[in-house]
Parts: C-alpha cells; structure tokens; sequence
C-alpha cells in the first residue's frame, strides 16, 4: 500500500474537494494511505474546517485574515493549528510533503516567493 503525506491547497474549491474525495476512496479500497499536512481555501472556514478535522490536518489555512479567529473557533479542540493570510498560504506550500495539490484559482492563485 502506498502512504503518502499531502497538502492541498484550495481545498474548498471543487478540484480540491474531489481530490479529498478520491483519497478517501483510495484510502477505502486499502489501495493508498494518505497523511494530510494542510487544507487551505478561503471564506469557506465552515468547509475548511471540516476537511482539517475529517483528515487530521497538522495546519488549517485561510487566505482571508479577517477570518482567524472564526477558524479557530470552527478548530477548537482538534488539535488542528489555523492559519490566516497570503504569507500563511506561502509558507503552507513550502511544508515537505510527498505531493501537494495545488488548486487555488486564478488570480489568488500562489503570488511569487
């Protein structure tokens, strides 16, 4: 069985929800394990913090700032770290995983480092 550690960012955008999806039918058919690293997205935080709670994620992040503390709240007591802002974003994809999706979409898609 193959066990990989992953993040995926935009993970509240249908290509990152599906890509959700089809790990945890992988993951159900005992063909792969998956370990996930970080969820990002954006003003979804009630979806983003499901996926981290669901998957285990180390770090939950919104591009959004102004919605920390709504994160936090949707986290509290999973052990997931939360996470706000483009830099947060940066430095969640510079984390060292086996693969990261990368699904953000267009123009608040990942700036330069």
């Amino acid at each position: 069985m193959m066990h990989r550690r992953v993040s995926i960012l935009g993970a509240t955008g249908s290509v990152g929800a599906s890509t959700l999806d089809l790990m945890d039918q992988a993951q159900a058919a005992g063909s792969a394990a998956f370990e996930v690293e970080v969820v990002t997205g954006d003003q979804n935080i009630g979806l983003l913090a499901e996926q981290a709670r669901r998957w285990t994620a180390r770090l939950a992040v919104t591009a959004d700032p102004s919605r920390l503390q709504d994160l936090r709240d949707a986290l509290a007591g999973s052990g997931v770290e939360a996470a706000a802002g483009a830099d947060a974003v940066v430095d969640a994809a510079r984390r060292p995983v086996d693969w990261t999706m990368c699904s953000i979409v267009g123009a608040a898609g990942l700036r330069s480092a």
